[in-house]
């Protein structure tokens, strides 16, 4: 199931979920391992009318099935006798020629048999792939609370919400009371619109419902409109600084999600300009053993008329994946203390700021200072392992210490504590423990 995953990863916003059986299904036409030339016709066949008759953009599909004739026609499959070869062939000559990220052949019988014993409306959604995401919290990676009460979501699928609802109405909750929000989408392939409209109804006003995003159907000649919700279980984080996190592999409704709210002007979008699929897709069983993944659909912004195919989403900070966090995280502490009200906010904002800073760049001490600094000091002491200095209060755990400026050092896990070291008749007397507060607490060395 790992490869279907991969594959169902590209789903976007389809409302509503569509599963189409081409011809009879036979028993197991093709075996497992072997395919015909005579079959080959068939499935290449069956493509190239699905091609011209439901592919989203019809010019662009009138010329794939051309190209896939002809290869045909000068035999260019007649070797692969084996269906996994042929399928991946398919595969690798239907992307390059639409240029359309989602169009694809999976081979993958197991899947076959389930959507074949699934119902219509959960056609994509197998009881295995829930069980497997279940596993994986439906997605949501990683929450944490970040200094400065930033929240931070890693999040890896949009899974739909029948099943998913609760873990993201948990996620939610939990950071309702953060000042900024991050939300992480580097690892994000995609997932189901309706888990796109639930998260974005968290993060927009709901005195009015708000029209996220529409897609046409070519085969039903139909728009289907995805909407905000007017009631979310929990509070609504409309106001505050939200940021979120691309790179080259967010794909389908994670850019969708990317590009409702960038063009709502609800969130700073930071990192690289994403991988660029907008076309929702419909699955295709051809036989017992392979799928056609065929864009039948096509995104439409409210606010922009068209969609990110092909180009992706533009970040506002387009900066390095690796970097994107970094670059978020330090513009939502800045923006917090700008608009912060009262000095004692703006100060510890600050003191958030220069210590995030320290840890990106550590201020380079040399070894012989940092070993002077090697003690006792009332209850705490300092220690060096590894050309590194570690506080330690009574016999509590070590914490490592990252150095600001030659004397000042900020405490791993301590984030509220910083350590300044004194110096008396040109050797090291004492310690200053600060606090975010501004109180402070003098420590005399007894040794050394």
């Amino acid at each position: 199931m790992k490869k279907l995953r991969a594959r169902l990863m590209s789903i976007t916003a389809v409302y509503p979920l569509v599963l189409t059986l081409v011809g009879m299904v036979l028993p197991n036409p093709m075996g497992v391992a072997a395919i015909s030339r005579n079959e080959q016709d068939e499935i290449i066949t069956k493509i190239c009318s699905l091609l011209e008759s439901n592919y989203v953009l019809p010019e662009i599909g009138e010329r794939v099935s051309t190209h896939l004739l002809a290869s045909h026609e000068r035999g260019e499959y007649s070797e692969l006798s084996a269906v996994r070869e042929f399928a991946a062939r398919l595969d690798a000559d239907l992307t390059e020629w639409s240029n359309d990220k989602h169009l694809g052949i999976v081979y993958d019988p197991d899947w076959v048999k389930q959507i074949k014993e699934q119902k219509e409306e959960d056609a994509y959604l197998t009881e295995e792939m829930v069980a497997e995401e279940r596993a994986r919290n439906f997605g949501f990676k990683r929450m944490e609370i970040l200094d400065g009460n930033v929240g931070y979501l890693d999040l890896r699928i949009f899974f739909h919400p029948k099943y998913a609802g609760a873990t993201a109405v948990a996620g939610m909750n939990f950071l309702s009371a953060c000042d900024a929000v991050i939300i992480d989408l580097k690892n994000n392939g995609g997932g189901w619109g309706h888990m796109v409209a639930f998260l974005c109804s968290y993060f927009l006003d709901n005195e009015e419902v708000v029209h996220l995003n529409s897609v046409y159907s070519r085969p039903e000649d139909r728009h289907y409109q995805s909407w905000t919700s007017p009631y979310v279980p929990g509070r609504i984080m409309a106001d505050i600084p939200l940021y979120i996190l691309t790179s080259k592999s967010t794909f389908s409704a994670a850019e969708e999600f990317c590009y409702n709210l960038k063009y709502l002007e609800r969130a700073t979008i930071v990192g690289e300009r994403t991988r660029g699929g907008a076309h929702p897709i419909s699955s295709v069983v051809l036989d017992d053993n392979l799928i056609l993944i065929l864009p039948e659909w096509t995104s439409i912004h409210p606010v922009t008329n068209t969609n990110w195919e092909g180009v992706g989403v533009e970040p506002d900070f387009e900066v390095a994946a690796v970097d994107a966090f970094n670059v978020a995280y330090l513009n939502a502490l800045e923006k917090l203390r700008g608009s912060a009200q009262g000095e004692e906010k703006r100060v510890s904002y600050q003191w958030y700021i220069d210590g995030f800073k320290a840890r990106l760049s550590p201020f380079a001490v040399d070894a012989a200072v940092l070993e002077s600094y090697v003690g006792k000091y009332g209850s705490l002491s300092i220690h060096l392992e590894d050309a590194m200095l570690f506080y330690q209060r009574g016999d509590r755990a070590l914490l490592r210490m990252i150095p600001m400026s030659e004397t000042l050092f900020l405490v791993d896990e301590q984030s509220d504590v910083r350590i300044r070291f004194k110096k008396q008749k040109g050797r090291i007397s004492g310690l200053t423990a600060m606090y975010i507060d501004g109180n402070k607490t003098e420590y005399v060395r007894e040794d050394g």
